[in-house]
């Protein structure tokens, strides 16, 4: 004898819909400025790109055939002096480690005389024009052995970055979480150099990389104080960048601005994806 079990399956009620939020027009409107924007920034980069691969511009676009003729003299023109260029931010870089973390350090963790005054002073570069910087280093330090060399440079690019860098680490250093963490690794019998190595560095290092990355970009990009402190014999990347756009044609000058972009643009997606709008925003 066999015994059928008939189940019934009852359905579930299906779960009351929750009324729908009405849209914030705030936030349509931001979006659609924001993608105005992202089309605003890429439309002369993609723009330049078509002109250093138009064969001749003047006559249309693409006239005369796509080529890559000029992205190669381009780069053939940008090489050296994007090795010098690369030479001038790592020295600039070291300064600013060597320089603005001590100075950092000592801003967020000391309350002494003249403090808020010392920090407004390091940030006195930011509000002068470039120029301004300019003439003031050939004032002070003449135009000889100090210019032929690169120092002047090398100065010049450590007065831009360096506030920067200051006005990125000395949140960071001086945040509470920070120091409560320190004060465990203390109390914990770690010494000074372990508490540095072990719990200062690894918290601060995604800011620090982020200071990195952003005094490189700063320094392979500035014009203003390299124009009027660079050799004539050594010029950097934005020398070569303004030469070639009043001298040679608007196809070779697209072309060196595409591989400055190229070596540019990287370092600023890093900069961005490790935070950089933070550490733009602290400066």
């Amino acid at each position: 004898m066999t015994t059928k079990t008939m189940t019934t399956t009852v359905a579930a009620d299906p779960p009351p819909k929750r009324p729908s939020k009405p849209k914030d027009p705030i936030i349509a409107v931001g979006r659609v400025l924001a993608w105005i924007a992202v089309l605003v920034c890429l439309i002369p980069i993609v723009l330049i790109l078509v002109v250093a691969t138009t064969r001749e511009w003047r006559t249309g676009v693409y006239s005369g055939g796509f080529t890559l003729d000029w992205l190669i003299q381009g780069f053939d023109m940008v090489a050296i002096n994007f090795a010098y260029s690369l030479q001038i931010a790592l020295i600039v870089l070291v300064l600013n480690v060597l320089i603005g973390f001590p100075a950092s350090w000592l801003f967020a963790r000391r309350r002494f005389p003249g403090r808020r005054v010392a920090m407004a002073i390091t940030q006195t570069p930011l509000a002068i024009p470039g120029i301004a910087l300019a003439i003031g280093l050939i004032m002070a330090y003449g135009t000889g052995d100090l210019k032929r060399y690169g120092i002047l440079l090398v100065f010049g690019h450590l007065l831009y970055t360096l506030p920067f860098f200051i006005a990125t680490m000395v949140p960071v250093l001086g945040s509470r979480r920070l120091q409560e963490l320190e004060q465990v690794a203390l109390t914990l019998g770690a010494g000074r150099t372990r508490r540095f190595l072990t719990v200062t560095v690894p918290q601060v290092k995604t800011a620090l990389l982020g200071a990195l990355i952003l005094v490189i970009t700063l320094s392979l990009g500035e014009f203003n104080v390299s124009f009027f402190v660079f050799s004539p014999t050594d010029p950097p990347l934005p020398m070569e960048l303004h030469s070639s756009h009043k001298q040679d044609g608007i196809e070779i000058a697209s072309a060196v601005t595409v591989w400055f972009l190229a070596f540019v643009v990287p370092a600023a997606i890093v900069l961005e994806r490790l935070g950089g709008a933070k550490v733009s925003a602290s400066s």
